[in-house]
């Protein structure tokens, strides 16, 4: 019994090194993802204000150019929003994993003190 708790404390810390690692790939993963959507928002706000502003000689074409724009900054808003939520999910389903490896440890740690006891 004595024997078995090392292993039992050395697999939950593997465990508790593997859900820091999950969680801090998580976070990178997600800060990437982030940073891509805004890299990307601000490359379609470029694109829209110089078509702006080579269209600004007419005022059918201005017009026109100011309604791409804004439907250009709506879907990078709108994307980006996405990007915000998937991440936000893509964080919520690591830190579940991460909660039932923590259970999965308490259980263990647990068994072994009712090993110890009985």
């Amino acid at each position: 019994m004595r024997a078995s708790l090392p292993d039992e404390i050395r697999k939950a810390m593997e465990i508790q090194r593997e859900s820091e690692r999950f969680l801090r790939a998580a976070r990178e993963e997600a800060q990437r993802i982030v940073e891509e959507a805004k890299r990307e928002a601000e490359k379609i706000l470029e694109r829209a204000r110089q078509e702006a502003e080579r269209l600004v000689d007419e005022s059918l074409i201005v017009r026109q150019a100011e309604q791409r724009a804004h439907e250009i900054l709506t879907e990078a808003q709108q994307e980006a929003e996405t990007r915000r939520q998937e991440t936000e999910e893509y964080i919520r389903n690591v830190l579940a994993r991460l909660e039932r490896f923590a259970q999965r440890l308490l259980e263990i740690v647990e068994e072994g003190r009712r090993e110890l006891q009985g």
